[in-house]
């Protein structure tokens, strides 16, 4: 009998859940549908915003999706798809991709290479030994190019620049005894 209430409860749960979240997705296709209307109307400076539902569930993702990056750090495997962040964090690739853009004014291989960059520096602080080229090896990148480019676009300086500034600033410090 109490397995029975059991399995009745949680049946209930299911189908509320689903029921909200059929609804959300009812809500944001309306909402699609109102944003392109308006676009054919309005300029883009007074788009209506995002209902406060859609917003919340967006953040909540993009929260997911940064927690996971920094615990897991999937973006050290050079072959890291948006899929496999999907899966992941349990939605669609559209969906994310979308979620990702419009939180981090990044597309997804731009998302993913900022956490290979910030990754790469702690690296360095660790070990001022290392090499741009082992830098850019052991942070996930196909290439130093690639590393080159995607370092220098998020911190504004080339990723040499950066390693020699901090190797004179440690080895410039007068050490206290």
């Amino acid at each position: 009998m109490n397995l029975l209430l059991l399995i009745l409860a949680f049946l209930c749960v299911a189908v509320a859940g689903a029921g909200v979240y059929l609804y959300l997705l009812l809500r944001r296709k309306e909402a699609d549908l109102q944003t392109a209307l308006d676009e054919r109307a309005l300029p883009a400076e007074n788009m209506p915003l995002a209902s406060p539902e859609m917003t919340a569930i967006d953040q909540y993702l993009y929260d997911r999706c940064c927690r996971y990056m920094t615990e897991h750090k999937p973006f050290l495997v050079d072959s890291f798809t948006l899929q496999d962040l999907a899966n992941a964090v349990y939605t669609n690739k559209a969906y994310l991709s979308r979620t990702i853009n419009r939180y981090s004014g990044r597309n997804f291989r731009q998302y993913v290479n900022y956490y290979r960059v910030m990754y790469a520096m702690e690296l360095f602080r660790d070990n001022m030994s290392l090499k741009v080229t082992q830098l850019a090896l052991l942070s996930g990148f196909h290439s130093s190019t690639s590393f080159f480019q995607s370092f220098s676009r998020v911190m504004g300086e080339p990723p040499s620049h950066w390693c020699a500034r901090l190797r004179k600033k440690y080895t410039d410090t007068p050490v206290k005894h």
